[in-house]
């Protein structure tokens, strides 16, 4: 119908009027241009539904394929290696692994190099709390008084250290009072707080003298402590402190630098400050690094242990001080290291001369991966052994075969979706009346459904005889779960032929499918990629088309411009000529009135 246009003179009397009548008349003149536009919209809407088609479709293929494989590396040949006992080997199993089982005997493990220090750090006379200090499960707050500290009673009276005397009350806090006693060069001693142990330390400073120590009070501070108060020789050492400072740290041997030294390990170099730095900051520095050892503190022999992270009997730790001597405080330097060992083993026999040696505790023979974690025999003519087994992952097979019929329900779903009728609104499926997608659902529900020839008698020959069925809405379900778990651990095999075999149902849709998503010697393209690549070029010429529209939309709604505002000039000169002689008659009627 025509459509309905405002009236010349109220069109005219503004320029608000001017632009509505020229974006109405430019509205008509678009029309072209939106009918190509929806043809537009409606061919990417194609493009994206045969993007999905490409994407399902090769989904399929992909499993077909790994289905239909015949090689080593078929799902088919997926190994499983489990162990009868994990605390002392771990195994799992490639594709080249023969099934079976396997009497592994471990007589020794794999270990790295060791070093550690050739004494303790200090021997020097030594005192500790027997048991936690504060009653229940507190702690000692040392920055408090006696009295707020936490102890169960409050310390008094006096302490006397190798001759020299402290009495509690003249310390604000128990920090102030170690202070002192560190500090005072008569006592000669150093006392420490651990709180994680929640017990006090006291130990010499000088070595082989011994440490005397005395109180007085109601409630004597070593008494308090833990520590019974007497006289300790050198052999009662505990320890050295690894978390004070390297310059605070009661070592028999001094240590020559007061700030900066550097040691290497294993040719890695590392640095330390022997006043910003404890024990623990200097062993976490190391094993943080590239020498690959780990280093520890072992409070209970009171040494330094540096162990490889590698393995094997020519494996070695080296160490060496740079600057500083750190290394010979530490009672490492000149230490020997243990060279590393070689993994020894036999599998499936009772004699040394089938031993087996490895350099490392993990490796793989005959395509089985193994992880040994301690031995089990100290001589291989011992009953005793660990059996590595070996079957085809069974649970491998049936997720590949899930997926595959999963992913045939989603493309032959999704093709039944886009290709119906609605028989009440009569609105078409994009891919109604497309022989090509329709004719491929139809040909994917024959592959599935039918028979596999050239298999062995009695074996099974469809897909129904291992429980697997079209259901409602012709969707592949497992209809029958114990008839497929069966098939699968009885005979494997024949599933397997069911899938790979010439005729298979995997290789038959394989041959099926590829056209679609891949191009051959003999086509340019896929089937799906030429359909897109049609659509493209369609899509690229409606867009050249767009745009010279567009350009001559641009040109008319300019010309249009140009004349009705011409129009508009025409009229307001009219009116303006109407008003003058108006005005006039006027007065020439008042004149002759």
């Amino acid at each position: 119908s025509p459509m309905a246009l405002p009236s010349i003179t109220s069109a005219y009397s503004s320029n608000s009027g001017l632009r509505s009548l020229i974006s109405q008349f430019m509205s008509i003149e678009r029309r072209p241009i939106t009918a190509l536009n929806s043809q537009k919209a409606s061919m990417n809407s194609s493009l994206n539904l045969y993007g999905e088609i490409k994407t399902r479709v090769s989904s399929l293929l992909t499993t077909a394929r790994s289905l239909s494989d015949t090689t080593n590396s078929s799902v088919f040949n997926a190994r499983a290696g489990s162990s009868s006992d994990e605390t002392k080997i771990t195994a799992t199993a490639n594709t080249s692994a023969s099934t079976g089982t396997f009497l592994v005997r471990v007589k020794q493990l794999a270990t790295g190099a060791t070093v550690q220090s050739t004494g303790e750090l200090t021997s020097k006379s030594a005192a500790t709390s027997s048991s936690k200090v504060a009653p229940g499960s507190g702690t000692i707050d040392v920055s408090k008084s006696f009295a707020n500290a936490g102890f169960g009673s409050t310390p008094d009276g006096t302490v006397t250290i190798n001759g020299q005397g402290f009495t509690l009350s003249d310390y604000s806090t128990v920090q102030t009072f170690m202070d002192a006693v560190n500090s005072d060069v008569t006592a000669n001693a150093n006392i420490y707080y651990d709180k994680t142990a929640d017990k006090f330390t006291i130990e010499q400073k000088s070595t082989a003298t011994d440490l005397v120590i005395s109180e007085t009070g109601t409630n004597p501070f070593f008494a308090q402590a833990k520590i019974t108060a007497g006289t300790f020789s050198g052999n009662g050492s505990t320890g050295i402190q690894s978390g004070v400072l390297l310059s605070k740290a009661n070592f028999d041997t001094a240590l020559t630098s007061t700030t900066s030294g550097s040691l290497k390990i294993n040719g890695v170099s590392l640095s330390y400050n022997t006043s910003t730095d404890t024990l623990d900051n200097v062993l976490s520095r190391i094993n943080s690094s590239t020498a690959n050892v780990n280093a520890f503190y072992d409070s209970s022999l009171d040494k330094v242990i540096v162990k490889s992270k590698n393995t094997g009997s020519t494996d070695t730790v080296t160490l060496a001080d740079v600057t500083g001597n750190l290394l010979s405080t530490l009672k490492l330097s000149g230490a020997t290291p243990t060279s590393g060992t070689d993994a020894l083993f036999t599998i499936n026999s009772t004699a040394s001369g089938d031993q087996i040696s490895k350099s490392t505790n993990s490796f793989a023979i005959n395509g089985i991966n193994y992880n040994l974690k301690n031995t089990n025999v100290s001589s291989y003519t011992d009953n005793t052994y660990t059996t590595v087994t070996v079957k085809q992952d069974t649970s491998a097979v049936q997720a590949k075969i899930s997926d595959f019929f999963n992913q045939f329900n989603s493309i032959t779903s999704y093709i039944k979706d886009k290709s119906s009728v609605d028989i009440t609104t009569k609105t078409r499926g994009p891919l109604a009346g497309n022989s090509t997608f329709t004719s491929l659902r139809t040909q994917l529900f024959q592959k599935f459904t039918e028979q596999v020839t050239g298999l062995t008698g009695g074996d099974p020959d469809y897909l129904s005889k291992i429980g697997i069925t079209l259901g409602s809405g012709s969707i592949a379900i497992l209809s029958d779960s114990s008839k497929f778990n069966d098939a699968i651990t009885s005979n494997s095999k024949a599933v397997e032929n069911l899938f790979n075999s010439t005729n298979g149902i995997a290789k038959k849709v394989e041959s099926l499918l590829k056209p679609y998503v891949e191009s051959s010697s003999t086509t340019r393209g896929s089937i799906i990629d030429e359909t897109k690549s049609v659509l493209s070029s369609r899509v690229t010429s409606l867009d050249g088309r767009i745009k010279r529209m567009e350009e001559r939309m641009a040109l008319k709604e300019r010309q249009y411009s140009r004349q009705l505002y011409m129009m508009q000039d025409l009229l307001n000169c009219t009116v303006l000529q109407g008003n003058q002689i108006a005005s006039m008659t006027n007065s020439l009627a008042s004149y002759y009135g």
